[in-house]
């Protein structure tokens, strides 16, 4: 019995090290990095951000009243607006520089040339990842508790950890795609969040909610398309942690997004929408149907909204 514990502990033992062994076969320059280099750092920031968003805030929050927070989200959205747009010019600048058979195959990055800062755009991009952790806090703090959604927080919570995993396994510049096609996507979402931050003299203007969530969608479909087909096709090479995580993640999310999408954007949804704002706009909180199947709202000052 002593003995088979013993082997059982050693088995155990061994499989840990078989991970850390593997987590130390990317770029041995990018592996040094901050956020990086660290097992505990990713893992333990991502904890927190859960804990936070869950217990933390919530209790913080209880017995006080909403911040506003709408210059503060006017400029962090703008900021993640600029630095990801700046990251993906410098990356395409830089993939147009340097050879695309290099880029797919294993290579080490090179301070004298455009690898090292393509991977530096990569790793700024990581780091965006722990900073949008405010998407939420921001949420908590506004006690807009019912944006906190299961997509949202499996979104935040997860993403930090797949780019520790691929900076700390991957060697091909294979991953520049997927990244670039996620960041433009960041880059509209968080003009609209930014826009949106600015009140409602801007946000009238915003219809292109619907179309944002539709084109998050197809980044995932291209996404799959390019590790499972146009990656093996061009003969490119990479590693197996990357493909499984593009491929899970990206079907995963496109799930969420697609359940998202139909629960948010129904016809029936949408006019309910409306009929809320109407709603919202009577002075004087007179509000009555009139008693037809298509419902009115209406005010004491006769405009009508109708809601079908």
């Amino acid at each position: 019995m002593a003995n088979y514990i013993e082997r059982r502990t050693f088995n155990i033992m061994g499989m840990f090290d078989g991970l850390e062994d593997y987590l130390n076969t990317g770029d041995p320059v990018v592996r040094e990095w901050f956020l990086v280099k660290s097992n505990f750092w990713p893992i333990f920031l991502c904890g927190m951000y859960l804990l936070t968003i869950k217990v933390i805030g919530p209790s913080f929050m209880r017995d006080r009243k909403p911040f506003e927070l709408r210059k503060t989200m006017i400029v962090y959205n703008l900021f993640l607006v600029a630095t990801y747009a700046s990251c993906v010019s410098i990356v395409i600048y830089g993939m147009s520089k340097t050879d695309p058979i290099a880029l797919c195959n294993n290579t080490t990055v090179r301070k004298e040339d455009y690898t090292y800062i393509m991977a530096a755009c990569g790793w700024v991009i990581y780091l965006l990842k722990y900073i949008e952790f405010l998407d939420t806090f921001f949420f908590v703090l506004r006690k807009k508790d019912k944006l906190i959604t299961n997509l949202h927080v499996i979104h935040h919570a997860s993403l930090p950890l797949c780019g520790w995993i691929f900076f700390r396994t991957e060697r091909s510049g294979f991953q520049a795609y997927p990244i670039i096609i996620n960041s433009i996507i960041h880059i509209v979402m968080y003009s609209y969040y930014g826009l949106a931050a600015m009140g409602p003299s801007v946000r009238k203007y915003l219809w292109w909610k619907r179309y944002l969530t539709i084109a998050q969608m197809i980044q995932f479909i291209l996404i799959i398309l390019f590790v499972t087909v146009v990656m093996p096709l061009t003969g490119c090479s990479a590693a197996k942690s990357s493909i499984y995580i593009n491929v899970t993640a990206a079907a995963l999310f496109f799930v969420l997004f697609y359940n998202f999408y139909k629960h948010s954007f129904t016809p029936k949804k949408l006019e309910n929408e409306k009929c809320n704002g109407a709603s919202k706009k009577i002075e004087n909180g007179s509000t009555y149907q009139n008693g037809h199947s298509n419902g009115e709202v209406s005010t004491n000052s006769q405009s009508k909204v109708k809601c079908n």
